[in-house]
């Protein structure tokens, strides 16, 4: 009885953790993306002001809960030599988050490229992926589908989503935190059939 009991409560009431590795060329705004999904997650959070932001050398963490799940978020630093760190977390990823300054047209062919070299890892073959294209309320700013083009990808086989975003308002956050929640969810029920 007690079995049961445990069990019970553990499908009904226990988080489920996921872990999301968030990467991008270096001032593409993903600790202020990281920042802005803690704020509107974490009640009470004290949000860092975007003066205070500098470069990520290593990594920050975070941790929210959306219902019965709980995202556990790793922002990886994007300087050129940091890249190739990036892809000791690929394995135990459930998700990642590619972030592109939209309005940086002149990085795109490194964009890419760098792109193009993430999605060659075997573990991010298998995760949802979604590109948040940071900016996109300024002038100028590339559209999420300009982006998508940019990246053309036709061997991911699982969940891509390209969403424009603006980490400085908070501007699409929460669409994108939700996106991410239905893709993982859903990837458990394909891997539970």
């Amino acid at each position: 009885m007690y079995t049961l009991s445990v069990g019970l409560y553990e499908h009904f009431f226990a988080k489920h953790d996921y872990y999301i590795v968030i990467v991008g060329l270096d001032n593409a705004g993903k600790t202020t993306f990281l920042e802005q999904i803690k704020a509107k997650f974490i009640r009470d959070y004290g949000v860092l002001r975007p003066s205070k932001i500098t470069s990520t050398v290593g990594l920050n963490v975070g941790k929210v809960e959306v219902g019965q799940v709980r995202l556990n978020f790793w922002d990886l630093g994007g300087q050129e030599d940091l890249r190739t760190l990036w892809n000791t977390y690929y394995s135990v990823a459930s998700a990642l988050i590619f972030v592109i300054d939209g309005t940086r047209r002149e990085l795109f062919d490194t964009v890419s490229s760098c792109f193009y070299d993430v999605m060659k890892s075997e573990f991010i073959q298998q995760i949802p992926v979604l590109v948040a294209v940071n900016k996109s309320e300024l002038d100028g700013a590339a559209t999420a589908s300009e982006i998508r083009t940019l990246l053309s990808d036709d061997e991911h086989r699982s969940d891509l989503a390209v969403l424009p975003v603006s980490a400085l308002e908070g501007h699409n956050i929460d669409r994108c935190v939700r996106w991410l929640v239905r893709s993982l969810q859903q990837a458990d029920q394909k891997l539970q059939l």
